[in-house]
């Protein structure tokens, strides 16, 4: 949610938290778009509930939103909840980061809001419109993107020297 500064300079300082807000959209996007592949959790507490899935296509839109495909479950599709929290595990063997979202997942039954988004690709539009498939569209309320760099060792000097200085002070 956007926050609404009320003091003397506040159109200085919503398009400072705008422009940061543009950059941190970016930053996601690119690395998601990198990653391309994630885990998708339902994290409902409903009785008849979608199982995780591995997803390798999504894309974003400007408005912050995820969309992908999974495939149909075997029961039909209005036993399923449309509006569940979710969570998306973006990884790949390799990479120095991972991304971690949260937010609201969407089963989109009726293909209108997709198919009128000019930001998705026609690629995605027809994989949307696969009959095999459910197209789900999450709307980010968090994430988290982790750097898992492998931290430079010590060599046994400095590791003794650390040892030692520990030891006696």
């Amino acid at each position: 949610m956007p926050i609404v500064f009320t003091h003397t300079y506040p159109k200085m300082k919503i398009m400072t938290f705008a422009k940061s807000q543009e950059l941190q959209a970016g930053m996601l996007k690119s690395k998601i778009d990198e990653l391309q592949s994630a885990l998708f959790f339902n994290e409902s507490n409903s009785i008849v509930k979608l199982p995780t899935h591995v997803v390798s296509d999504v894309e974003l839109d400007s408005e912050g939103q995820i969309w992908f495909v999974i495939p149909k479950p075997p029961m039909h599709i209005e036993a399923y909840d449309k509006e569940i929290p979710a969570k998306l595990d973006f990884f790949k063997k390799g990479k120095d980061f991972f991304v971690k979202v949260r937010g609201t997942a969407f089963l989109q039954t009726e293909l209108d809001e997709a198919n009128a988004n000019a930001e998705l690709s026609d690629e995605m539009k027809a994989k949307m419109n696969d009959e095999g498939v459910i197209a789900v569209k999450i709307k980010m309320q968090e994430f988290d993107l982790v750097d898992n760099t492998p931290k430079p060792s010590q060599n046994w000097l400095q590791a003794s020297r650390s040892q030692l200085s520990s030891w006696f002070f």
